[in-house]
């Protein structure tokens, strides 16, 4: 009995001690947390910026107080490039200690985001230590720690280090909780020392919007946090004291399509002028290793070029050939910061529209563009294209692939068959041409005059998980060929839009365009919230009906047209056109870098008297000088007539969409 006794007692006892033994370890825990920040406390300090934009698009930037971190004692300071968005006219820095401290943006680091400040203090200001890449630990304890609302605390979560090596090698991931205000300041472990800064940053998938300074500041909070590791800050703090911006190093190359982990390197384009060019690099060159470490697929490059800036030098190993006994080369290359903007090689080929029987050799041209370089060179309608640059075509594709890797003001040569001669002519590049031709102008094309009349009837189209209601006309098919589509975001209500679609009849049957008349679904108009309707009726389009990816246009008047150019810079693998009537570009948008294989077009509509003139002439240089083909079109017609377009700015447009498949 006494030992049944003592065990029901042990027995007992046992919640109790495992409970006195967690709550020991949580002690410790709390203890060693608290040393940890007590430790680099001193060094987080608070910033204040005063003037500037509260905005940018629809992003709300930090109104209060953000954080920094002193990494040297001399007064250097380092924050999120976030908290400094809004270009403030003064800053102001709040030690540790409450004194007050005006401080200035020394440099910006644009690859990883940060800002360099400076303040002058009469005393040495605490530097905290850094963790070593070497010792970080998946799985292992991060704090993060901001200064924000009350300058004598530290704000503290704490969560676990959940990534290294994110973004392509230039962050850590952690899953504490990160306030937008915490933004700068440092994400440490439990010995004290400091594991990286904390930044916004966008996800992997986000490609060149990913360093943006307000890329992936909508995931904060949110178990998804990143940090610039302070041993990276401290490395290259020399250099950013002198003053100049760190940004990010460019080699000038397209890829060729594929999935990052599994493509191999190979080179798709080259940009004019820019290092890969300057090393005599050509498309279908293949990059085999970067300061002697072995690259397999395109995320290995990106991992190596990823993380270097601007102005530092690489030994680089290609090879030239598909045949592995190819020569190997190696040639050093020193990144660029910027490069000059990507312009689209042109010849002047209007290409058939039909698919050719695959007996016949090349592609036909129905159509040469007036003072091209094909014109010069004496190419002709009815001849058949069969190589560029002694790269041999079967279908349009091989061309654009053979036009991506010419630059403009190059001289290639042009094999076409004319009868049953062949014939090698020489013609000099140019760039995609901004004029809209005349009808007399165009070449009959393989779609013909218009199709046989038809109703005109308009059909609904509705998509699930939308309110919206779409009304389409489909034009009577054409053999063996792929309809372009016209997706017009129109104001007003459905009772009009079979008046629209009567006057686009004719054009459709003639061009073989499909038009797609889109509504928004609040009555007050089209807003941003109607973008994910667009892309979904876009991609339905397509896939219902074959559409041409090389005449795939959206537009829209005012604010209709705004969200049509917003989501043609948002899917230019998409659309190869896009128009706006009296419609300046998005505020919110910033014009992405023209890039090979993206051949988006656009189109300015401006109305007699408008008074978006100086925005529309303003949006046309900067598209222009981004490397985009911008055309310009006067429409005789006030601003503001209810009228959508009159005959002749309407026929205009119909000649611009029906050139967009140039080469």
């Amino acid at each position: 009995m006494k030992y049944i006794a003592t065990l029901f007692l042990a027995i007992l006892l046992m919640p109790a001690q495992a409970c006195a033994e967690d709550n020991a370890i949580e002690l410790l825990e709390q203890r060693a947390w608290r040393t940890a920040i007590d430790a680099v406390a001193d060094s987080v300090v608070q910033i204040r910026t005063v003037g500037g934009i509260e905005r940018v698009g629809k992003t709300l930037l930090s109104q209060g107080p953000t954080t920094g971190l002193i990494v040297s004692t001399d007064g250097y300071i380092v924050s999120s490039a976030f908290n400094f968005a809004g270009h403030p006219t003064s800053i102001l820095v709040r030690l540790a200690s409450g004194q007050q401290l005006p401080a200035e943006i020394i440099a910006r680091d644009k690859n990883r985001m940060l800002v360099l400040l400076k303040v002058e203090s009469e005393a040495p200001l605490p530097v905290p230590k850094p963790t070593p890449r070497s010792e970080m630990q998946v799985g292992q304890w991060s704090i993060a720690l901001g200064r924000t609302f009350r300058s004598d605390q530290v704000d503290v979560t704490v969560g676990i280090l959940s990534a290294l090596n994110r973004m392509y090698g230039r962050v850590i991931q952690t899953d504490a909780s990160i306030s937008a205000s915490n933004y700068g300041g440092p994400l440490i472990d439990v010995y004290g020392r400091v594991l990286g800064v904390l930044v916004p940053m966008a996800p992997q998938s986000s490609g060149e919007d990913s360093t943006s300074e307000l890329a992936g500041s909508q995931f904060y909070d949110s178990g998804i946090g990143f940090a610039v590791p302070l041993e990276h800050v401290n490395k290259i703090l020399e250099r950013w004291k002198q003053g100049d911006d760190l940004l990010p190093g460019k080699l000038g190359i397209g890829l060729q399509k594929g999935g990052a982990q599994v493509a191999p390197p190979k080179i798709s384009a080259v940009w004019p002028e820019s290092p890969a060019a300057k090393a005599g690099w050509k498309p279908d060159d293949l990059i085999l290793a970067v300061d002697g470490q072995p690259v397999q697929n395109q995320a290995q490059l990106r991992f190596q070029i990823a993380t270097r800036y601007a102005g530092e030098t690489l030994i680089i190993k290609t090879r030239r050939g598909d045949n592995e006994a190819a020569e190997e080369q190696e040639a050093e290359l020193t990144l660029a910061g910027e490069l000059p903007p990507y312009q689209h090689a042109f010849l002047g080929i209007l290409p058939s529209r039909t698919q050719k029987a695959k007996e016949s050799p090349g592609i036909l041209v129905e159509g040469v563009w007036p003072g091209s370089p094909a014109n010069t060179a004496g190419l002709q309608s009815g001849d058949r294209l069969l190589s560029i640059a002694s790269k041999n075509l079967s279908k349009t594709d091989d061309a654009l692939k053979a036009i991506n890797a010419l630059h403009p003001k190059e001289t290639v040569e042009l094999t076409v068959k004319r009868d049953e001669e062949e014939l090698v002519l020489s013609a000099k590049v140019s760039t995609l041409p901004e004029n809209i031709l005349s009808r007399s102008e165009i070449p009959p094309r393989s779609t013909g005059e218009a199709g046989e009349p038809d109703n005109g009837e308009l059909q609904p189209l509705k998509l699930p998980d939308f309110s919206q209601e779409t009304q389409f006309y489909l034009p009577p098919p054409k053999p063996n060929q792929s309809p372009g589509l016209l997706l017009w975001l129109v104001d007003h209500n459905t009772a009009e839009d079979q008046e629209l679609a009567g006057d686009w009849q004719e054009i459709c049957r003639r061009d073989h365009l499909v038009l797609l008349l889109a509504h928004p679904a609040e009555e007050t108009g089209w807003t941003a919230s109607d973008l994910p309707y667009l892309w979904r009726l876009t991609k339905a389009a397509k896939s219902r009906w074959s559409i041409d990816p090389r005449r795939l246009v959206i537009g829209g008047q005012k604010k209709a047209g705004q969200l049509a150019y917003a989501l043609a810079f948002q899917r230019r693998n998409s659309f190869s056109g896009a128009f706006g009537i009296d419609a300046p570009l998005p505020r919110t948008l910033k014009i992405p870098e023209n890039r090979p294989g993206l051949r988006l077009a656009t189109l300015t509509v401006e109305s007699r008297n408008s008074t978006f003139a100086p925005l529309l002439r303003r949006d046309l240089q900067s598209l222009t000088q981004a490397g985009y083909s911008a055309s310009w079109l006067q429409r005789p017609m006030a601003a503001g007539a209810k009228e959508p377009l009159d005959p002749a700015t309407r026929n205009a447009l119909a000649r611009w969409i029906d050139g967009l498949d140039r080469f």
